[in-house]
């Protein structure tokens, strides 16, 4: 007999549910471990003199990243005048630090936003998560504050929810049952902040990041307020984004947060008309 033809969607299982996410809390290996390929690339960057061949040859390890790296270096928004071939060129291309935001996007996508039975809202996670880094860079840029962490921030800023989603996909499968959507959508959100803060905790991500991804839905109360503003704004301007007929450019425009970042109408606007180069930067269709 089949999983799918076994289920019968139901609610009660929510309390066991809730019991099986808290006991998960405890549990760190529930928690995807920082990848192998983004500790050997934090340990080989921190070094005063970088050896590009040995960064070329890790890279080369993961053919994911290998791939997608190759893809922003020749994207429409930043390719240079002769398209970029091999991968030591899209390192010197891209730099360094790019190359850290690249990679840690993409181990993600691949160890934290994967739920089995749950792939649209996986994607989903993931397309604020990715285009929430790449606004909140923009948003670093133009003001000049939190350029090295925004990034990292607004990408992590729904990685609580994608492992909330990740853990509840196997307790369906582990009880043979599907819960009700909005039972399910509740607890997700519930289950967001702790398991957020401990994924973080467990990568060893920095204090700021941690508040900023974790204190963005209350910017104003987070002990790193401004970075957690950024990471607001980050995520509005992606949902906008990716759901203009959901959140219109008034609304995003008439958004208190940017008042909060001293960010001025015009400058507003002016930011908005860089949606097609993030579109084009996150490669999404």
């Amino acid at each position: 007999m089949s999983l799918q033809s076994a289920v019968i969607p139901s609610s009660p299982h929510s309390e066991a549910a809730r019991e099986y996410l808290d006991e998960s809390l405890t549990i760190p290996q529930n928690i995807a471990p920082l990848p192998r390929v983004c500790a050997q690339l934090a340990q080989l960057t921190a070094q005063q003199a970088i050896d590009s061949t040995q960064l070329a040859r890790l890279l080369q390890s993961d053919p994911a990243l290998a791939g997608e790296l190759m893809r922003v270096a020749n994207s429409p928004a930043l390719r240079p005048r002769a398209a970029v071939v091999s991968l030591q060129q899209a390192v010197s291309w891209l730099g360094v630090a790019e190359v850290r935001n690249i990679a840690m996007a993409v181990m993600l996508r691949g160890e934290v936003f994967v739920a089995p039975g749950h792939e649209r809202e996986s994607e989903e996670l993931w397309r604020e998560a990715w285009l929430a880094g790449l606004w909140a860079k923009e948003i670093a840029r133009e003001r000049r504050k939190h350029v090295e962490s925004a990034f990292l921030a607004a990408l992590m800023h729904r990685t609580g929810a994608a492992v909330a989603l990740k853990i509840l996909a196997r307790f369906e499968v582990e009880q043979r049952t599907v819960m009700d959507a909005r039972t399910f959508a509740d607890l997700v959100m519930e289950f967001e902040p702790p398991f957020g803060r401990l994924l973080m905790n467990n990568w060893g991500l920095p204090d700021d990041v941690q508040d900023g991804a974790s204190d963005w839905r209350r910017y104003r109360d987070s002990s790193h307020s401004d970075l957690a503003s950024t990471v607001n704004a980050a995520h509005l301007l992606a949902t906008h984004t990716l759901y203009p007929q959901l959140l219109s450019e008034e609304l995003v425009l008439e958004s208190p947060v940017f008042v909060q970042l001293g960010v001025f109408p015009d400058e507003r606007k002016a930011m908005l008309g860089k949606r097609e180069h993030i579109v084009s930067l996150a490669g999404l269709q």
